[in-house]
């Protein structure tokens, strides 16, 4: 390929815009057809902009910088967009091509085509032109038929314009553009008014549900479970045959014929039965599924529903809805559930367990990715496609199945490279492969299925979850087919397409087996108790896997924090020999269950595994097998919980484990982090440092703690009635600052026998506010107060339970422990080596102080009497700044004073902890 450049590409361009100027009245006639412009100027001029137009590297289809789609039409117009600009296997955006005889400025249909395209697809903008006009849209607006050409578009250029536009179009389109970033930039900068086509598709298939439920409990007599069922088979049926449509792998239009019969449903049913020859999949077995065949649908319903899933009325093109955004939709669809009522009318309620967590929230598909490629794409390495045959994945929750697609994916990818690698001609006589009318080499349907049937594995208790995977892994293997490539291996394999995933993907409680009954007579049991356990034996359910050993590797999201019965809390706390019941705590001893020796579980869990008390005994069950920690921080916008990703090697003794950070939405190594040394904290250190890790050990290495110099005392919640006479003022944990309490009354209490001894403020002892707030990341500090006696508080004051009480029982100065625990050195440690870069709020009780190191004080030294004097002069001048504040005297000559004392202070305490002056200027830098 030619080096391009930004002054290459103005030159280049510059004779393109004269070429057509010259024969500007031909281009634009309707003899200079579409092909010959994509030809003679949209393909030099994207190439000027330095793609490779042509594919001159050689990649696979796959990883091909610019996609040219085939040019099927449905209905007189294109099925998907003319180009896909992409970076390795993301798409970035679309181009649709017209001939120069369409106005782009102003004609209705090329721009809704295209942003169709592109909204379906999840790409921020793209663009249509035909050369002489360049319009680019905001393509996360949900596109309307009825729109004008000039909604979302963010910029129009004629092709005069072009050179004046250059550095524009240079700086936005460019591949170098994409690869440092600008795109994303700008994309993100013209987002206007978007609706993410999966919160739409959601609200689509909501409605459906909605219609089917009440229709299907009316004129049907059913259970709640039986209406559950059908209602979910026949979305799913709906959405693979629509999306099989667009894809060219069903003819277009083959749902809506159905609606020209008098009885829609009955002629559906008939589209179902073929679907099932065709393909094999449970999906479309009416013989299991006997129930659907024998209910009714309104022909009103179906109507609706059914018409409104074309173009132009639908915004969706289903051949770019990838499976990933299937997922994303159907993992919030299964948030909620059909109830009937009383009177049997049927209504749609969240689940209990999800209105707890305030949502469903889809796992991102970066961490996906680097799950699975930690876990499967280590695991196939030097391995050839026999070896890789025999490996077992399996996702215990599998939920929607986006791990398993994840999985599915990279080992597609893998097992194609590899074909293509070695002996091409060999594996296209094997029918490994099978190679299209212009050279490029595709895996064949049966090795697709192959690949599918032998490594991937799932289960999940919600017997509709088990199903929307099944769907989304079908739809994973027939990307890329077209109805000549179905028929064409159907031909060389007299095989149906799909393959039955029943033994593959199993509906079950991953955490309780069989045993659960043991003491208990089954006769007695209900059918809600049983269904509601749905008790699953792994080894009877995968009895080849276990033969071998157990599975390779375990990935995945599990639940946490799931609502168990009484009943369930004693089964899982003998089975699992474990005090901590959050079921992510058991998916993960689980996983360990499951694995054979040497392989690989991967899961992305809470964050309180890595430093929580009680999550202590996992972790010194997992640790000595953990290779890699990640720390996620906040994954999703709406959740406090912050996460963790950990990837564990069975069998192995590892003496030190990778730390990681999420930044944004990528991972970046950030040191190695030898066990013993996190040991000694007693947390697995994450995110953190070699350089934070030397001056975290300087600190640890003072043997002495906080509680060994003060009795750590949380205030008491008083429970007698309140009243506005009581006598007994009480104050909370606001009245705490830093270096400063105030003494605003935040209630009343009336004197009581029952009030305890620990709720009163003690002379001489230092406030804490109970909640640590650490969202000033990545510079937090700990509210402390100063010592209690320089304030004034009302008499017999109170304190409640968001303040702890430290009280002084040793010959240290308060002064100098209250300096000690303000110092941003103690705030910088305590964020980093207690509450473990957490930025949730989190709590200053005894676990806490336990941990934090005091050095030897020498009473007598100059430089503990320096840090005693200088403690008090701040808190002399805080006092002196509040009061002159409230008089509305000028603190400015107070404010640099104070400055200055917690300067010399916190270089005082660095001292203290035996930090030199180089090591000052260094730590410094941190806090």
């Amino acid at each position: 390929m030619d080096i391009v450049t930004k002054e290459t590409f103005k030159t280049k361009v510059q004779k393109l815009v004269e070429q057509f100027s010259d024969n500007e009245p031909y281009y634009k006639s309707s003899k200079y057809k579409e092909d010959e412009l994509r030809q003679e100027f949209i393909n030099p001029f994207f190439k000027a902009l330095g793609w490779d137009m042509d594919n001159e590297q050689g990649f696979a289809p796959q990883y091909r910088e610019v996609i040219h789609e085939d040019r099927i039409e449905i209905e007189g117009k294109p099925k998907a967009p003319d180009y896909a600009f992409k970076v390795g296997s993301d798409r970035k955006f679309f181009v649709e091509a017209k001939a120069s005889s369409v106005r782009v400025f102003s004609e209705i249909d090329p721009a809704f085509q295209l942003r169709r395209y592109a909204w379906s697809g999840q790409l921020p903008v793209s663009i249509l032109t035909d050369f002489e006009e360049f319009s680019i849209y905001d393509t996360t607006i949900e596109p309307k038929h009825t729109d004008k050409s000039s909604v979302a578009r963010v910029k129009y250029i004629h092709y005069k314009d072009y050179i004046k536009e250059a550095d524009y179009l240079w700086d936005t389109f460019s591949k170098e553009a994409i690869w440092k970033g600008s795109f994303d930039k700008f994309a993100k900068r013209e987002k206007k008014g978007s609706q993410l086509v999966d919160k739409s598709f959601l609200k689509e298939i909501e409605l459906w549900r909605d219609l089917v439920a009440k229709d299907v409990a009316s004129n049907n007599n059913l259970s709640i479970y039986e209406l559950n069922s059908v209602v979910q088979k026949f979305i799913d049926r709906i959405i693979f045959l629509r999306i099989a449509e667009d894809r060219g792998v069903e003819s277009y239009e083959t749902l809506r014929s159905a609606v020209k019969s008098p009885d829609t449903y009955s002629q559906l049913l008939k589209i179902f039965s073929r679907a099932d020859e065709k393909y094999n999949s449970s999906l479309f077995d009416l013989k299991k599924d006997e129930l659907s065949t024998k209910i009714k649908i309104s022909d009103k319903t179906l109507d609706r529903i059914l018409n409104n899933l074309y173009y132009p009325k639908s915004p969706y093109e289903f051949s770019v809805i990838g499976v990933d955004i299937l997922g994303s939709v159907y993992e919030q669809f299964l948030g909620k559930v059909i109830r009937l009522t009383k009177g049997g009318n049927a209504v749609i309620e969240e689940k209990p367990e999800v209105k707890k967590a305030g949502g469903v929230y889809y796992t991102p598909q970066y961490i996906v990715d680097y799950i699975v490629k930690n876990t499967v794409g280590e695991l196939v390495k030097d391995k050839t496609p026999k070896d890789v045959a025999k490996l077992k994945i399996v996702d215990p929750a599998c939920g929607s199945g986006s791990f398993l697609i994840g999985a599915y994916n990279y080992l597609l990818n893998w097992h194609h490279k590899y074909y293509v690698e070695n002996d091409v001609e060999k594996n296209l006589k094997a029918k490994k492969l099978f190679k299209d009318g212009e050279g490029n080499y595709f895996l064949s349907t049966q090795e697709k299925k192959d690949i599918l049937l032998n490594n991937i594995h799932g289960v999940d208790i919600d017997p509709q979850a088990v199903e929307v995977t099944k769907l989304s892994l079908a739809l994973k293997m027939l990307e890329g087919e077209n109805s000549e490539t179905i028929n064409a291996q159907y031909k060389l394999f007299a095989d149906r397409i799909l393959p039955d995933l029943s033994t593959n993907i199993k509906c079950g409680n991953s955490l309780i087996g069989s045993d659960y009954y043991s003491d208990k007579q089954i006769t007695l049991l209900g059918d809600e108790e049983l269904r509601k356990v749905n008790a699953f034996d792994w080894d009877k359910e995968f009895p080849l896997v276990f033969r071998y050993g157990g599975f390779d590797a375990v990935i995945g999201n599990p639940p946490y924090g799931a609502e168990l019965t009484q009943n369930e809390r004693n089964y899982l706390s003998i089975k699992y020999d474990s005090t901590n019941l959050d079921t992510a705590v058991l998916f993960m001893i689980l996983a360990n269950k499951l694995l054979k020796k040497n392989g690989r579980n991967s899961f992305i869990i809470p964050k309180a595994f890595t430093y929580a008390s009680n999550w202590e005994d996992i972790r010194g069950i997992l640790l000595p097998e953990i290779s890699k920690i990640v720390d996620c921080s906040k994954v999703w916008i709406n959740v406090r919980l912050e996460m963790i990703i950990y990837l564990l090697e069975k069998g192995q003794s590892l003496k030190s484990y990778e730390t990681f950070r999420r930044e944004d939405n990528t991972i970046a190594k950030v040191g190695d982090i030898n066990k013993d040394i996190s040991n000694k904290f007693g947390f697995i250190i994450n995110g953190i440092s070699s350089k934070e890790l030397k001056f975290g050990l300087k600190i640890l290495s003072n043997e002495k703690r906080l509680n060994d110099f003060v009795f750590n005392q949380r205030g008491a919640i008083i429970q007698n009635e309140l009243s506005s006479n009581g006598e007994l003022p009480v104050i909370g944990g606001k009245n705490i600052q830093r270096y400063f309490s105030n003494s605003i009354v935040k209630g009343y209490i009336r004197k009581s026998k029952e009030i305890d001894d620990k709720a009163y403020i003690k002379t001489d002892s230092i406030l804490v506010q109970r909640l640590v707030a650490h969202i000033t990341n990545p510079r937090p500090h700990i509210k402390i107060s100063a010592i209690t006696s320089e304030f004034v508080f009302p008499k017999e004051s109170l304190i409640v339970d968001t303040i702890n009480q430290l009280q002084n029982n040793s010959e240290v100065s308060s002064y100098v422990l209250c300096g000690i625990i303000n110092s941003k050195l103690i705030s910088w440690y305590c964020y980093k080596f207690i509450f473990a870069n957490a930025i949730r709020t989190m709590q200053f009780d005894n676990p806490t102080t336990s941990r934090i190191p005091i050095p030897e004080i020498d009473v007598e030294s100059r430089l503990y009497k320096d840090i005693d004097t200088s403690v008090k002069s701040i808190l002399e001048l805080r006092k002196s700044i509040m009061q002159n504040e409230q008089t509305g005297v000028q603190t400015k000559d107070l404010s640099q004073r104070l400055t200055y004392l917690e300067h010399t202070t916190e270089e005082n305490i660095l001292t203290l902890y035996g930090f030199n002056e180089e090591e000052k200027r260094e730590v410094m830098t941190y806090l």
